[in-house]
This record gives structure tokens, sequence and C-alpha cells, in this order.
């Protein structure tokens, strides 16, 4: 009897991990060490590193627009949410009118999971319009030092550039970093964070915001 019982036992234990898992609820972080949260006064926290980082000056890992691991060759026709063509889009599309990433094809919260996720438009927005941004280098990396007006606490934003097909390009040049809010009116694009030297931007019309582009991510969280 007894042994019925912690057989019981570890059946519903292992049963409720299952279902968390199932249902989304599981909270293991993986972040890396040296990931941390900064508290910039804002509706969410930012992340001190690029996803894939492993330093703040650190371009980290190239994305496509809703998939979670990088490539090789980045086009339509090895984009996860195509059918090798810009004409034939399979998810977040005018079909199902979807506008927002799924976490489960969040880059953010695959890699790291806990409550970190990719930021949207809006809070891109908002970090714009809170912080100033400051032209700097960091360990020999071009970018942008990003202060609270807020607490006075900054996260560094390096210059990433994009992959497009197999090559890094703009590296020298942009930082490009892709937000989780899809281009409504032309859904073969995605919001992105694009700056330079003199100009600091959420936009879309560049051929980096093509969904297929692999480009950096920087996580946001609660």
């Amino acid at each position: 009897m007894k042994k019925f019982f912690l057989m019981m036992l570890a059946t519903m234990f292992f049963g409720t991990i299952g279902e968390a898992k199932i249902n989304g609820t599981e909270d293991k972080a993986k972040s890396p060490d040296g990931v941390e949260a900064v508290d910039m006064g804002l509706s969410v926290k930012w992340a001190n590193m690029n996803v894939g980082a492993k330093k703040p000056s650190g371009f980290g890992t190239y994305f496509a627009w809703g998939e979670t691991q990088p490539k090789e060759y980045y086009s339509w026709k090895t984009y996860a949410w195509s059918k090798g063509d810009s004409q034939f889009l399979t998810k977040y599309s005018t079909n199902d009118k979807r506008v927002q990433l799924a976490l489960g094809d969040d880059a953010a919260r695959a890699n790291w999971g806990g409550e970190w996720r990719m930021p949207t438009a809006e809070e891109y927005d908002e970090l714009i319009a809170n912080c100033t941004w400051e032209w700097t280098t960091k360990d020999g990396v071009n970018g942008y030092q990003v202060t609270s007006k807020k607490t006075g606490n900054s996260i560094f934003l390096p210059i990433t550039g994009c992959r497009f097909y197999a090559d890094v390009q703009l590296r020298g040049v942009s930082g490009i970093y892709w937000t989780s809010t899809l281009y409504g009116t032309n859904p073969n694009k995605a919001w992105c964070l694009e700056f330079n030297v003199s100009d600091i931007s959420v936009y879309y019309g560049s051929l980096s915001s093509n969904r297929f582009s692999g480009r950096c991510v920087r996580a946001v969280k609660k």
C-alpha cells in the first residue's frame, strides 16, 4: 500500500511538471551569467546586453523575425513562416491578422526563458522618449549609451548591422534591432529600432526590416 501511495505521488508530481511545461507556466530563467534587468523607470526593465552576447558591447545572435535560432543564410527561401516567397506567408499575415509575436516565436523567451521577451515597438518608442542617447564607444564598439531621465540608469546599444543572405551588412553604420511588432500595413516587414550617429527611430521601411533578415534582439521584462 505504501509503495502504491508513493507511486501515486510521483505520478502527480511529474504530471504537474509536464502540465506546467505544456501550458507555458514553467518559469526557469536560462539567461546567462552577467545578464541584468536594468530599471529605466519605464513600463519594462531592459536587459544590459543583447541576446546571445557575452558582454554589453557584444553584438549577440542574429535572428529572423519570429525565428528563435540563428542560421547560415537569411532569405525568404529559408524563412520559417513563408513558402519561399514574400507573397506566401504562413503566419503573421493578412490571413491570420496577427501583428504581435507569440511567445513561442520570441527569440528572447526561447533563449533566455523566465519572463524575458522581445520589446514591442511602443516600448522602444518609450525608451527613445524618456532617455538621453549619447554616441560613444565601448570596448572598441560604437553605439549609444542610453541613460534614463527618470532613474539615471543606463544601457549600451552597440551598432550591430544585420544579416542579409549570407553576409553581415551595415555593422559599421547602423544599429538594427527587432521589435515584436509586425508592420500591419505590409506584413512582409516588422517594426525595428534603427540608429546611426545622427538618427534614432522606430522604423519599418528599410530592407533590414524584411522579416527574413537577421537582426539582433535586446530583451525586456516586467
